[in-house]
Protein backbone atom coordinates (compact mmCIF):
# COMPACT_ATOMS: atom_id res chain seq x y z
CA UNK A 1 0.00 0.00 0.00
CA UNK A 2 1.06 3.52 -0.89
CA UNK A 3 0.07 5.63 1.31
CA UNK A 4 0.40 9.45 0.64
CA UNK A 5 0.47 12.44 3.09
CA UNK A 6 -1.14 15.84 2.46
CA UNK A 7 -1.71 19.02 4.85
CA UNK A 8 -4.17 21.95 4.39
CA UNK A 9 -1.85 24.97 3.68
CA UNK A 10 -2.84 27.86 6.38
CA UNK A 11 -2.73 30.54 4.02
CA UNK A 12 -5.76 32.22 5.35
CA UNK A 13 -5.26 33.53 9.21
CA UNK A 14 -7.53 31.71 11.16
CA UNK A 15 -5.89 28.44 10.71
CA UNK A 16 -8.83 26.82 9.03
CA UNK A 17 -11.08 26.57 11.84
CA UNK A 18 -14.39 27.61 11.96
CA UNK A 19 -14.55 28.61 15.45
CA UNK A 20 -15.14 31.20 18.26
CA UNK A 21 -12.17 30.57 19.76
CA UNK A 22 -9.32 32.62 18.63
CA UNK A 23 -6.85 30.73 16.58
CA UNK A 24 -2.63 31.10 16.83
CA UNK A 25 -1.87 29.85 13.24
CA UNK A 26 0.49 31.79 11.15
CA UNK A 27 -0.52 32.60 7.38
CA UNK A 28 2.19 34.86 6.20
CA UNK A 29 4.40 33.67 3.72
CA UNK A 30 7.49 32.94 5.77
CA UNK A 31 5.37 30.65 8.28
CA UNK A 32 4.29 28.94 5.26
CA UNK A 33 7.53 28.51 3.52
CA UNK A 34 8.54 26.82 6.77
CA UNK A 35 5.59 24.31 7.07
CA UNK A 36 6.48 23.85 3.52
CA UNK A 37 9.61 22.98 4.62
CA UNK A 38 9.21 20.99 7.44
CA UNK A 39 6.15 18.85 5.83
CA UNK A 40 9.06 17.63 3.01
CA UNK A 41 11.07 17.06 6.15
CA UNK A 42 8.83 14.69 8.11
CA UNK A 43 7.36 12.81 4.86
CA UNK A 44 4.20 14.84 3.59
CA UNK A 45 3.60 14.39 -0.21
CA UNK A 46 1.73 16.79 -0.68
CA UNK A 47 0.43 20.83 0.69
CA UNK A 48 -2.74 22.43 -0.79
CA UNK A 49 -3.76 25.83 -0.71
CA UNK A 50 -7.44 26.94 -0.55
CA UNK A 51 -9.41 29.42 -2.56
CA UNK A 52 -10.35 32.31 -0.39
CA UNK A 53 -10.87 35.81 -1.73
CA UNK A 54 -13.06 37.62 1.10
CA UNK A 55 -13.20 37.72 5.11
CA UNK A 56 -15.28 34.70 6.27
CA UNK A 57 -14.95 32.72 9.44
CA UNK A 58 -12.33 33.80 10.73
CA UNK A 59 -9.94 34.52 7.71
CA UNK A 60 -9.60 38.07 7.52
CA UNK A 61 -6.38 37.75 5.53
CA UNK A 62 -5.70 35.55 2.87
CA UNK A 63 -2.95 34.53 0.21
CA UNK A 64 -4.15 33.52 -3.17
CA UNK A 65 -3.76 29.93 -3.60
CA UNK A 66 -1.86 30.28 -7.28
CA UNK A 67 0.79 32.49 -6.25
CA UNK A 68 0.94 31.38 -2.77
CA UNK A 69 1.92 27.89 -4.45
CA UNK A 70 4.55 29.44 -7.08
CA UNK A 71 6.02 31.06 -4.44
CA UNK A 72 6.80 27.70 -2.36
CA UNK A 73 8.36 25.92 -5.46
CA UNK A 74 11.68 27.32 -4.92
CA UNK A 75 11.77 26.75 -1.12
CA UNK A 76 10.64 23.03 -1.36
CA UNK A 77 11.80 20.23 -3.20
CA UNK A 78 9.63 17.13 -3.22
CA UNK A 79 6.13 18.64 -2.09
CA UNK A 80 3.51 18.72 -4.29
CA UNK A 81 2.34 22.03 -4.57
CA UNK A 82 -2.01 22.14 -5.12
CA UNK A 83 -3.58 25.23 -5.82
CA UNK A 84 -7.38 25.62 -5.38
CA UNK A 85 -9.24 27.88 -7.64
CA UNK A 86 -13.19 28.39 -8.40
CA UNK A 87 -14.13 28.48 -11.77
CA UNK A 88 -16.31 31.40 -12.36
CA UNK A 89 -13.51 33.24 -10.74
CA UNK A 90 -10.63 32.19 -12.80
CA UNK A 91 -10.35 31.63 -16.56
CA UNK A 92 -9.36 28.43 -17.53
CA UNK A 93 -6.66 29.98 -20.16
CA UNK A 94 -5.43 31.92 -17.55
CA UNK A 95 -4.63 29.08 -15.12
CA UNK A 96 -3.73 26.97 -17.98
CA UNK A 97 -0.73 29.22 -18.89
CA UNK A 98 -0.02 29.90 -14.77
CA UNK A 99 0.01 26.28 -14.19
CA UNK A 100 1.95 25.52 -16.92
CA UNK A 101 4.50 28.10 -15.75
CA UNK A 102 4.15 26.94 -11.83
CA UNK A 103 4.76 23.42 -12.88
CA UNK A 104 8.20 24.27 -15.01
CA UNK A 105 9.43 26.30 -12.22
CA UNK A 106 8.48 23.36 -9.81
CA UNK A 107 9.60 20.81 -12.05
CA UNK A 108 7.04 18.71 -12.62
CA UNK A 109 5.44 19.96 -8.78
CA UNK A 110 2.03 21.51 -9.63
CA UNK A 111 -1.31 19.82 -9.08
CA UNK A 112 -4.72 21.77 -9.03
CA UNK A 113 -7.78 21.35 -7.32
CA UNK A 114 -11.22 22.71 -9.25
CA UNK A 115 -13.82 23.89 -6.82
CA UNK A 116 -16.93 24.21 -7.72
CA UNK A 117 -17.50 26.87 -4.87
CA UNK A 118 -19.69 27.18 -1.80
CA UNK A 119 -19.46 30.70 -0.41
CA UNK A 120 -21.98 32.74 -2.31
CA UNK A 121 -20.77 35.82 -0.94
CA UNK A 122 -17.07 35.64 -2.92
CA UNK A 123 -18.77 35.17 -6.29
CA UNK A 124 -21.34 37.92 -5.99
CA UNK A 125 -18.56 40.49 -4.54
CA UNK A 126 -16.54 40.00 -7.48
CA UNK A 127 -19.33 40.19 -10.07
CA UNK A 128 -19.86 37.19 -10.89
CA UNK A 129 -23.69 35.52 -10.60
CA UNK A 130 -24.42 32.61 -8.42
CA UNK A 131 -25.56 29.78 -10.17
CA UNK A 132 -26.97 26.74 -8.81
CA UNK A 133 -25.64 23.64 -7.52
CA UNK A 134 -25.65 22.12 -10.81
CA UNK A 135 -24.53 24.94 -13.10
CA UNK A 136 -21.59 25.30 -10.96
CA UNK A 137 -20.74 21.85 -11.59
CA UNK A 138 -21.37 22.15 -15.38
CA UNK A 139 -18.65 24.92 -15.09
CA UNK A 140 -16.28 23.11 -13.46
CA UNK A 141 -16.47 20.04 -15.70
CA UNK A 142 -16.00 22.67 -19.11
CA UNK A 143 -13.29 24.42 -17.47
CA UNK A 144 -11.70 21.13 -16.92
CA UNK A 145 -12.16 20.32 -20.43
CA UNK A 146 -10.57 23.57 -21.46
CA UNK A 147 -7.82 22.89 -18.71
CA UNK A 148 -6.87 19.75 -20.17
CA UNK A 149 -7.23 20.50 -23.98
CA UNK A 150 -4.76 23.65 -23.35
CA UNK A 151 -2.12 20.89 -21.51
CA UNK A 152 -2.57 18.41 -23.95
CA UNK A 153 -3.24 19.56 -27.48
CA UNK A 154 -0.72 21.20 -29.69
CA UNK A 155 -3.50 24.08 -30.82
CA UNK A 156 -6.76 24.11 -28.35
CA UNK A 157 -9.98 26.17 -29.42
CA UNK A 158 -12.50 25.98 -27.18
Amino acid sequence: MDIKFAYWVPNVSGGLVVSKIPQRTDWTFDYNAKLAQTAEEVGFDYALAQARFIASYGAEYQLEALTTVAALAPVTNKLKLIAAVHPGLWHPGVVAKMGATIDFISKGRFCLNVVSGWFKDEFTIYGEPWLDHDERYRRSEEFIRVLKGMWTEEEFHF
